[in-house]
Formats: C-alpha cells, structure tokens, sequence
C-alpha cells in the first residue's frame, strides 16, 4: 500500500475525491483517508514537527505501508521556481530552532559566505536522502507528462519562512529550492522503520514574495481555522486574498496532477511490487 502524507487537506483537496476515498479513523489531530481499492492512503499531519512525528508513528504502526509519498507544498528560495512547479527532492534538510538561532550574524554576510562555517549546535543542519527508485520513477513520470519540476534539496524548518530574504538567504547558504515544516519529519520517521520514501513539493509562494503577517498566525491543523483569519484579512487587503487564492489553486492542481501520474499510472505500485 502507498501512504500519501500531506499536512492540510488543501495540499490534497483535488486528490481526495468523496466518491473514491472514504475518511478513516485517525489519531488525535490528523485525518486519515483511504482510496475504496485499498492500494492507497491518505493521512493529514496537521503542520510542524510535533504534529507530524505523532502521526508518523501511528501511520508506520497501524497502516504499516510498503512505500510512502510526503506530497504538499512549500516556498521557493530560489528565482528559478514559479507558484506551481513542483520540486523533487534529492536531499532533506532541517534545521533546529527559529530565525534567531541560525547564526544571525551571517544573515548580513554575502550570499553564501555561511556555507564554509558550520551552522551553530542550536541550529545544526541534518541530512536525509530520498529512495533511489522512488525518486528516479518520480523524475521518469514528470518528464513524460511534460510537468514541471526541479530536483533540489528541501529545507525543513519549524516556523513559517514568510519573507523574501529570508528564504533567498536560506536557498544561497544551504544550497536549497524550498523550504517546508514537514518533509524531513515524515523522511526521518520512514527511515527509522525502513520504508521507503520521496518528498515532492509544490510551490505555493515564490521566492520574492514576502507573505501577509497573518500567514504566520494561522492554525497547524489538518483542516479547519484558516478561512475566518483570511477573510477578515481580505476584507482589509483584497488583492493579498485574491492572490493567495490564486496561488493555492495552482499548486493544488500541480500536486494533483502528479498524484493522478503516479498512483493511476501504477508507476509507484509496479515499484512496490518489483
């Protein structure tokens, strides 16, 4: 069985069709689905790591998958990446802390120059990399349905990265694309219990977009909570609303297109069975 884990139900709102997927029972603060053929699974973490190792864990324990697919969205760090490309992951990355623990003073530095000091123990940066097969029929598939994407390592990080510099000098000192909550913690549980895994992101703000404070104060469940904030906050600025919705339009179709590649061309199953 492959497990799709996503942290919202807007990352895989297209995906998650009533008629083919019925809602399961779930550990407390996650949603859990399952298509009606049994081959697939569907859990929503809710965002941030706390959130996203408890529901690991049930996952990896009661579902007990043959491979799983971390698949939602992220912001670009780089300029090369527009809302609804999607990004491959060919390495996880996480740091520890806030903004103000990943060594501030570099945050005035050159672009890169932090790259040949290592990060401080507050902020140590970890590393995991994707399965091999997962990753190159993932890479397969998109370039033979014409999607775009790029291979790039993924940043995870434990609080929303919500302006333009700070994610351009995330790309150019960690050498990343985008930057997420979750990815490295759905990868880091996955390894522990063996199963293979691949994160694939689709880009929901670019990278020279600096996001409305409010993004920041949203809540980190599965569903639920966001539409009042937004809506007071659009009533006040109607062009922010209407271009984030905009933008989550375009990245929900580009995760369900790559979904709909994957799982109905039988790409990952034919994997899993090999």
């Amino acid at each position: 069985m492959l497990a799709l884990v996503a942290a919202r139900r807007e990352e895989l709102a297209a995906v998650i069709r009533l008629r083919a997927w019925r809602q399961r029972r779930a550990p407390e603060g996650a949603l859990a689905y399952q298509r009606r053929d049994h081959a697939v699974s569907a859990l929503l973490t809710g965002a941030g790591r706390d959130q996203t190792e408890r529901a690991m864990a049930w996952l990896l324990e009661s579902e007990r998958p043959e491979a799983i697919l971390a698949i939602g969205f992220a912001g670009a760090c780089s300029t090369n990446l527009n809302v609804g490309d999607l990004v491959l992951a060919t390495r996880l990355h996480h740091i520890e802390g806030s903004p103000f623990d990943w060594d501030s003073d570099s945050l005035d530095q050159t672009p890169g120059s932090a790259v040949s000091d290592p990060p401080s123990e507050q902020s140590a940066l970890g590393e995991l990399a994707p399965d091999p097969d997962m990753l190159d029929q993932a890479r397969a598939a998109v370039e033979m349905n014409g999607i775009d994407f790029m291979p790039s390592p993924i940043l995870t990080v434990n609080s929303l990265v919500r302006t333009s510099g700070l994610a351009a000098w995330l790309g150019e000192t960690y050498g990343v694309s985008a930057v997420d909550r979750e990815s490295y913690w759905v990868a880091a549980a996955a390894a522990a219990a063996g199963v293979p895994c691949l994160s694939v992101r689709a880009i929901v703000y670019a990278a020279d977009e600096t996001l409305p404070r409010v993004a920041s104060e949203l809540p980190d469940t599965p569903s639920g909570g966001r539409f009042g904030p937004l809506l007071r906050h659009g009533v006040r600025h109607p062009r922010d609303l209407w271009r984030h919705m905009r933008a989550l339009r375009t990245a929900r179709t580009a995760v369900a297109t790559f979904a709909d590649v994957l799982m109905n061309g039988d790409n990952l199953s034919r994997r899993m069975d090999s």
